[in-house]
């Protein structure tokens, strides 16, 4: 029971400032691991193949997430058409994106990857008016400016001696497309099914097939531990620690608020490309990078929106 002293309202801003100011800098944490996560990616490639990488990925981060869901939510009681249809989804949001994503990295800057990967939240939107879902002017402009952007760098692909090349960026915005998608189907079923519960079984099941493709594939000798250590990293940090800070973010400050960091996670990816990995990007690209960023944003500002979003935790950033 409250009490009814005159001031119980200064002693409950208190706690839920510190609530916000966690929220928020959980959100910070977030977007910096997604954007440095692009960068470690693409280091343990030069140590793993693809198959190693996700494979421990996969299976540690569906391991945690799944005993979280259980813990919190106990055993999902869905109709096994619900379960069909999470593994479904979960196959495209993990074993197809993520197949996708490492193709896309191998053949690209870091830095580029990461702004491809922000191209998701502009993405989602044209997809969603498949679904019925309004979208308003300001977002309109904000998709446009993205494209524009995202054409610039297409037309980069064709300079002699560019970083950026046509198979690069086709496996790119091939795996963005389907985390597109993914998050499009995430709004609806985390809602109806609840977000933990959801991201812990898609992963769980959606990357059973891929682990079966990977298993012959997988290294298991004369790797460096340092590596096998980066993906354990990647996995925690990537799939479970930014992924749960995420949605406390997305409670506390709201979906809106929340997804405009987005932006963030690729600026962070052509700094730390830069700056650990060498990457001497011409001019060219980091405008059309900025241009892209900068539609993003737009499109994901908070403000009015057209249409409620549908519930859930908008899980909108790629996880790399």
């Amino acid at each position: 029971m409250l009490p009814t002293h005159p001031a119980a309202p200064a002693t409950l801003a208190g706690p839920d400032a510190r609530a916000t100011r966690l929220a928020l800098t959980g959100v910070i944490v977030t977007v910096t691991i997604w954007g440095g996560n692009v960068v470690l990616l693409k280091t343990l490639l030069s140590h793993l193949n693809a198959e190693s990488i996700n494979t421990g990925r996969f299976l540690l981060a569906s391991a945690v997430l799944v005993t979280l869901a259980v813990r919190a939510h106990g055993w999902p009681r869905w109709t096994w058409q619900t379960w069909l249809t999470v593994a479904g989804v979960g196959l495209l949001g993990n074993s197809v994106f993520q197949t996708l994503f490492l193709i896309g990295i191998r053949l690209s800057p870091a830095g580029v990857a990461g702004v491809v990967n922000g191209m998701v939240p502009v993405l989602v939107l044209p997809l969603g008016l498949l679904l019925g879902t309004r979208v308003t002017r300001r977002q309109a402009t904000g998709v446009a400016v993205a494209f524009g952007g995202l054409l610039t760098l297409l037309l980069l692909t064709r300079q002699p001696g560019s970083p950026v090349t046509p198979g690069g960026m086709a496996w790119l915005l091939a795996a963005a497309t389907a985390w597109a998608l993914y998050t499009l189907f995430n709004r609806t079923l985390s809602g109806r099914l609840g977000a933990l519960p959801f991201v812990a079984f898609s992963l769980a099941l959606g990357s059973l097939p891929y682990l079966l493709y990977a298993a012959p594939h997988v290294q298991l000798g004369g790797t460096p531990p340092l590596a096998w250590a980066g993906v354990a990293l990647s996995g925690l940090g990537a799939n479970v620690v930014a992924y749960l800070a995420w949605a406390r973010g997305a409670q506390v400050l709201g979906a809106a608020r929340t997804s405009v960091w987005n932006t963030l996670a690729p600026v962070i990816a052509l700094m730390l490309g830069a700056a650990l990995l060498h990457e001497r990007l011409p001019l060219t690209v980091w405008a059309a990078a900025a241009v892209i960023l900068g539609g993003a944003a737009l499109a994901n500002w908070p403000g009015r929106t057209a249409a409620p979003p549908t519930g859930g935790t908008r899980h909108n950033a790629p996880t790399g």
